[in-house]
């Protein structure tokens, strides 16, 4: 028999209270046998609240995530701005590579104010169940919810990182800002870090295990610059010293690449030494994300600045010649000028 909705509101309501009296949180079982619930309705009704964000579990303990500072407001959307927040996640299912319940129940959510009267419901059920076949990856859903409720609560995070060169360390983690990155279907968290009493960028993917540090508020300093931090990135790497970076774009690609403003610093010119092939140039604080998109265009894009980037993108180019077996050409004379042209002697 089906819980009338009344009901099942009032017993999450209770539940909720119940672990706002005991901050130092309360076992499955002891809520049930406080409540004098099944243990299995309790386990859903905990579920609930935690996809809410109104709980959290450590461990076999439950405790209650503050909300005194928040408050939840029932969204009611036009139609059109459902769409675009439907255009948001859709983007972010595109650029995640693991499964998201957080981002499945959003869509849901999605589908019931969309409703198939707008004819829409069943693009967002699909997407929802596209994002449920991503693979699930163990303790990544636990870390990205727990550091997303640190984020919105203001708790300090203790994290263990594993970097991509160097051994795992453990840290506390003030959340400042939380960053997606279309760059590896990688999400990032600026904040700061206790290890090195500084501010520090973490890789989502590459934290093993998340704990919320319910105690323990933090404060984000007056002047941290938000997502202004950021304006001088390409992607995720930030810095307030500048590199000055030119490309040269081949006519085939140059209307591709007018199409789009690919950051707030770029200045497009056409070449007046070779008609036809367009300049861009842009203020970046470090090249490291901005090269997988340079490489992305092959030989359509020339670096010309700076001198160390283009040396490098030289040699990924003559490695690239030797191993698809440039070398052992029998066409090699035929084949020289353009190579001189396109990688250099």
């Amino acid at each position: 028999m089906r819980t009338p909705e009344a009901t099942r509101r009032e017993r999450l309501e209770r539940i909720a209270l119940l672990l706002q009296r005991n901050p130092d949180g309360l076992r499955e079982v002891e809520i049930a046998q406080t409540l004098n619930f099944e243990r299995r309705t309790v386990n859903n009704y905990l579920r609930e609240l935690e996809a809410q964000g109104y709980v959290y579990r450590e461990g076999a303990l439950w405790f209650s995530l503050p909300h005194q500072g928040m408050v939840l407001r029932r969204l009611e959307l036009r139609p059109e701005e459902a769409m675009t927040l439907y255009l948001a996640v859709r983007l972010f299912v595109k650029q995640h590579d693991k499964r998201n319940e957080a981002a499945e129940h959003l869509l849901m959510r999605l589908a019931e104010i969309l409703t198939s009267d707008v004819g829409l419901q069943e693009d967002i059920l699909a997407a929802a169940r596209e994002l449920a076949q991503r693979p699930t990856v163990p303790g990544y859903e636990n870390v990205f919810r727990t550091v997303m409720q640190g984020y919105i609560n203001r708790r300090k995070v203790e994290i263990v990182y594993t970097p991509y060169q160097g051994k795992p360390f453990t840290t506390v983690v003030s959340p400042y800002l939380i960053e997606p990155s279309a760059i590896g279907f990688a999400t990032y968290v600026i904040g700061h870090s206790s290890i090195v009493n500084a501010l520090r960028t973490f890789k989502l993917e590459r934290i093993t295990h998340a704990r919320l540090l319910l105690q323990e508020e933090y404060q984000v300093p007056r002047d941290f610059p938000g997502l202004e931090l950021l304006r001088s990135a390409w992607s995720i790497f930030y810095g307030e010293q500048l590199t000055r970076v030119a490309l040269r774009f081949h006519p085939d690609v140059a209307r591709r690449v007018q199409e789009t403003q690919w950051h707030s610093s770029q200045e497009l010119s056409w070449d007046e030494d070779k008609p036809g092939y367009l300049l861009l140039s842009l203020q970046v604080a470090d090249t490291t994300d901005l090269k997988p998109w340079i490489r992305t265009w092959g030989a359509n894009c020339e670096v010309l600045e700076p001198a160390d980037l283009r040396d490098e993108m030289v040699g990924e180019a003559r490695r690239l010649a030797h191993l698809y077996g440039w070398h052992t050409s029998t066409d090699r004379q035929h084949d020289h000028s353009r190579f001189k042209d396109i990688f250099g002697e």
